[in-house]
């Protein structure tokens, strides 16, 4: 069974949330993404959406832009099964008013 784990987000900012670690006190950060996701539903079409991402530490210096990211299962503390970030994997922008398939049927300069 090949499951698909990988969904296109755009990251269009960031907000820290500074907190002290309960088991020693200490400082830390949580770091979460704002970002566009496109969904689709048979009922209800294409829908666009704003949210926000948990960047695990790993990811904190991620910048801003297109990511192809990948998700895992995971058990939080309530015993609730949800998602955990994983991967970002850039995406390259097109060129403004171009596609693909535009670009790759587009005549050649001499």
């Amino acid at each position: 069974m090949n499951a698909d784990n990988k969904h296109h987000v755009q990251i269009v900012g960031f907000k820290t949330i500074d907190y002290r670690n309960k088991k020693t006190g200490a400082p830390e950060q949580m770091k979460l993404a704002q970002c566009v996701v496109t969904s689709e539903t048979a009922d209800k079409g294409q829908q666009i959406v704003v949210g926000e991402l948990v960047m695990p530490k790993a990811l904190h210096d991620t910048p801003a832009g297109a990511y192809l990211a990948e998700f895992e299962l995971a058990v939080g503390q309530d015993l609730r099964i949800g998602s955990r970030l994983t991967k970002l994997h850039p995406i390259k922008p097109v060129a403004a008013g171009r596609t693909d398939a535009a670009a790759s049927t587009a005549p050649k300069a001499a």
